[in-house]
């Protein structure tokens, strides 16, 4: 069984601060999904998934010193405990990867569009 908890949505205003913050392209399905929801728990027999706040992932990425350590990739989530969810800058790629030890190297791909790796999170 799968379950969805959603938190409110962000606002227009909130969606462009962030897309003005950043100097990458997001994955197919990104701001669609952020649209509607402002971060998300998702959990099933096999994944537990966070999506982080839209409104908080600028903040989180430069917590966690991804420009210093994986400067390729920007975290928008984890599964609540050791592993990020992170997309590739370059690409929009889903991979993910460990928050201590994170680096381009430790990256495991996933999906190749947000949707996708929603879609493979929650079935």
């Amino acid at each position: 069984m799968t379950k969805i908890i959603k938190k409110m949505a962000p606002t227009n205003e909130e969606i462009e601060s962030f897309l003005s913050q950043i100097s990458f392209n997001l994955p197919v399905g990104f701001i669609d999904f952020f649209k509607e929801a402002n971060g998300v728990d998702i959990s099933t027999e096999e994944n537990y998934v966070f999506l982080w706040p839209l409104t908080d992932m600028i903040h989180l990425n430069k917590e966690y010193n991804v420009e210093v350590y994986a400067p390729d990739f920007f975290i928008f989530g984890s599964d609540g405990g050791d592993t990020a969810f992170a997309l590739e800058k370059s690409t929009g790629n889903i991979y993910e990867m460990p928050f201590i030890g994170m680096s381009k190297e430790e990256a495991i791909f996933k999906n190749k569009t947000f949707t996708e790796f929603v879609e493979s999170m929650t079935s």
